[in-house]
């Protein structure tokens, strides 16, 4: 974008750009870049206009707080938004893991379905808590 800009923005560059636009398309591109800063003007002046308006309205009122002899520093600390007070924050108590350790050091941390070797050896008579690890 940056690089169209710069080679419009140039005489030279530009008839280099449009060395081989035919005249009817260049006063398209022509009427559409004078339609599109003609937009940006028009909005420039309503954003103007707007800024002026407020501009405005706070002198009125600040006109209005010296009058009745307001605290203006009172008036402004109302103004301020109030803060939200943070939540505290929930201590999580990690449950520790279950890990349960069978036949050759395997291991099995209790989810999912139960391994092959460590449900023979249940079925054998074996507790779940007999291969409970110890913390």
């Amino acid at each position: 974008m940056q690089d169209i800009i710069k080679k419009l923005s140039n005489k030279r560059q530009a008839n280099v750009f449009f060395k081989d636009t035919e005249l009817t398309q260049l006063t398209r591109i022509i009427e559409t870049l004078q339609s599109v800063k003609e937009e940006k003007e028009l909005n420039a002046q309503i954003e103007a206009e707007a800024e002026e308006k407020e501009r405005q309205e706070l002198e009125l009122i600040r006109t209005q707080i010296l009058e009745k002899g307001l605290n203006f520093d009172k008036l402004a600390s109302l103004m301020k938004p109030t803060k939200k007070p943070r939540k505290a924050q929930k201590s999580h108590n990690k449950k520790p893991q279950t890990c349960y350790i069978f036949g050759d050091n395997q291991h099995w941390n209790g989810k999912g379905e139960t391994p092959q070797e460590l449900q023979e050896l249940l079925d054998e008579g074996f507790e779940l808590s007999d291969f409970l690890q110890s913390e």
